[in-house]
């Protein structure tokens, strides 16, 4: 939505984690173009390897994907210390994969096809504008 001002704090990195590059560059171009600040990886790994874990105010994750999977991702985050809110979304959504991505603490889970601008507005109430109310956190 072009001319939609973003409620996030100024400087915010959100971390895009997602095999499909299609979503990937969707997800990241939409927030890119409300200002926000946007790293994107198509595998759990790269992104561990990255210098962008220890600089990222919010993970989105798909939670299927090669080799680790979101809610590995997201577990492996908190072995670290790494305490980031964490989005899962998938197309392929059982009760199982909500249960466990909320009790590793998920911020949000949400079905694919996403909208982005759901996304933003999880987004957005997560990092603190309460203005937005609170996400939907699990739809």
């Amino acid at each position: 939505m072009p001319g939609r001002s973003c409620l996030v704090p100024q400087g915010s990195t959100i971390c895009i984690v997602d095999d499909d590059d299609d979503v990937r560059e969707s997800i990241s171009s939409f927030f890119r173009s409300v200002g926000l600040r946007v790293e994107s990886f198509g595998a759990a790994e790269n992104f561990l390897a990255s210098s962008s874990v220890a600089n990222v105010d919010c993970v989105i994750t798909d939670l299927h994907m090669p080799g680790m999977d979101g809610l590995g991702l997201h577990r492996e985050l908190r072995r670290r210390g790494v305490g980031v809110p964490v989005i899962v979304m998938t197309a392929y959504s059982t009760p199982e994969a909500r249960a466990e991505a909320k009790s590793l603490g998920a911020a949000a889970f949400v079905d694919k096809p996403v909208d982005p601008e759901i996304l933003l507005h999880d987004v957005e109430a997560i990092l603190g504008d309460s203005s937005q109310g609170p996400p939907p956190t699990f739809q």
